[in-house]
């Protein structure tokens, strides 16, 4: 493992506190804390990225770190609309 360290303010660190569990240390709340949100990045860039026309929705899964149907649901979910050109599929098969 690699240890990550990282200053935050008085607000977040009470914050983090009123999170506590008591069958939770704090440095695993730390880590799941910091799992969501990597997991909620990834997703929020790969629909960026779909949006923008960068990338096909296979990719969009890749980076988002999901399959295919998982991706497709979210995008669906999100009132994304759905387009898939000759050139997406190009790129899936690369």
């Amino acid at each position: 493992m690699k240890v990550i360290s990282v200053e935050v303010d008085k607000e977040f660190a009470k914050a983090l506190e009123t999170l506590e569990q008591p069958y939770l240390d704090r440095s695993a709340l730390i880590k799941n804390l910091l799992f969501s949100g990597l997991k909620q990045y990834r997703i929020e860039l790969a629909i960026k990225r779909y949006l923008e026309g960068e990338v096909s929705t296979w990719k969009a899964a890749e980076i988002a770190g999901v399959s295919l149907r998982k991706m497709n649901k979210i995008l669906q979910e999100k009132g994304v609309e759905m387009h898939y050109s000759e050139e997406s599929l190009k790129e899936d098969l690369e």
